[in-house]
């Protein structure tokens, strides 16, 4: 028997090449289809995640903007007295302020170093 020509022999060998780069070529497809459909979740996770922020940061907003609403509710209610005495007491301030209405509550402003009255 003969041997295969050299020729037809070499045309053989550089087909297989081809095959083998045209297989890793769908591989390479494969591989990029997969990192794309994992990206596409990593994006469609990132939106869940800013759709649940802005859920969040909504109810902060209208929580504090209700805070805000009581606080200057409780400020259009409160007074400041001045030159009140060093010796007076908080009930003796509410006892005095009692005929204009009720009083939730009576501060005396302190030094914060002695804890004496500031009056």
């Amino acid at each position: 028997m003969s041997s295969p020509r050299p020729e037809s022999r070499g045309k053989e060998e550089e087909a297989k090449p081809v095959q083998e780069q045209a297989g890793a070529g769908d591989n390479n497809d494969t591989n990029e289809e997969e990192e794309l459909e994992a990206m596409k979740r990593r994006v469609a996770e990132m939106e869940e995640e800013a759709a649940k922020l802005r859920e969040m940061q909504a109810n902060l907003d209208q929580q504090h903007h209700e805070l805000t609403e009581n606080k200057d509710d409780v400020d259009a209610r409160s007074i400041f007295v001045g030159n009140v005495d060093y010796s007076a007491s908080p009930e003796e301030v509410q006892a005095h302020f009692q005929s204009c209405g009720s009083i939730n509550r009576v501060t005396i402003l302190l030094d914060k170093f002695t804890g004496q009255p500031k009056g």
